[in-house]
């Protein structure tokens, strides 16, 4: 069931951005329409690419309720999550699921579910990005740094899949970036700090919801609510 859960997961995530995946650029044609920006390399910057994903609402029809820019940089990912439509009050966890090989997915950079059946190719890893209680304005902004070789946070072993290594070395730039927002329902006395910061924090049964398909609204009770994907960049 575990298995199963968090297949169905990616499954959503990846239909409700496929029909837009980031455009590539690079080189000096940077545009605004297309979300994605080259910064010029100097003595002083580390050469660097970012790249604008709509976060989407797959349980509400799959609309868009955010923005999700991501910083790509030889020595990791930067990730700034912003998004409304929240519950106040309410305990949130943003996770990476990085693709370090999209290439050999079954369509090439567009990774999706039936793609975790070869893991040892594939090699994903989905680690913790940030966590937070919302405020009245039911915004969230959730940023993140994942550090090339760091798996500290890897929760691979949850659902059975073998050890990525994290965000591999080499692979900023060609890995396909999944941000997958978490709720973990109202915030419970004395267990914020663990709502915020674990993947089952807070959560009677943290496979109890199928992902995507209702909002928590009870103590106990986590699933995951709003996805974007950022397509690789060479």
């Amino acid at each position: 069931m575990k298995n199963l859960a968090i297949i169905v997961l990616f499954l959503l995530a990846w239909i409700s951005v496929s029909c837009e995946p980031d455009p590539v650029i690079v080189g000096e044609n940077n545009s605004e329409e297309t979300g994605v920006f080259e910064v010029p390399v100097s003595s002083k910057f580390t050469p660097q690419i970012v790249s604008v994903a709509n976060i989407v609402d797959p349980i509400n029809g799959f609309v868009k309720v955010g923005e999700s820019e991501l910083t790509r940089k030889e020595d990791g990912l930067l990730v700034n999550f912003k998004t409304t439509g929240l519950t106040p009050g309410y305990t949130y966890t943003l996770w990476w699921l990085i693709w370090n090989n999209p290439e050999a997915c079954t369509i090439p950079n567009y990774c999706r579910d039936l793609d975790f059946s070869n893991a040892a190719s594939t090699q994903p890893d989905m680690m913790y990005a940030a966590g937070h209680v919302v405020g009245k304005n039911g915004k969230g902004n959730f940023s993140g740094y994942l550090r090339v070789g760091d798996d500290s946070t890897s929760i691979n072993d949850l659902f059975g899949f073998p050890d990525a290594g994290g965000l591999q070395q080499g692979k900023t730039f060609s890995s396909e970036v999944h941000l997958l927002l978490r709720s973990h329902g109202p915030a419970i006395p004395g267990l914020v700090n663990v709502q915020i910061n674990t993947f089952d924090g807070g959560c009677d049964d943290p496979f109890a919801i199928p992902p995507f398909t209702e909002i928590p609204d009870e103590i106990g009770e986590c699933s995951e609510i709003q996805a974007a994907i950022h397509s690789p960049v060479s």
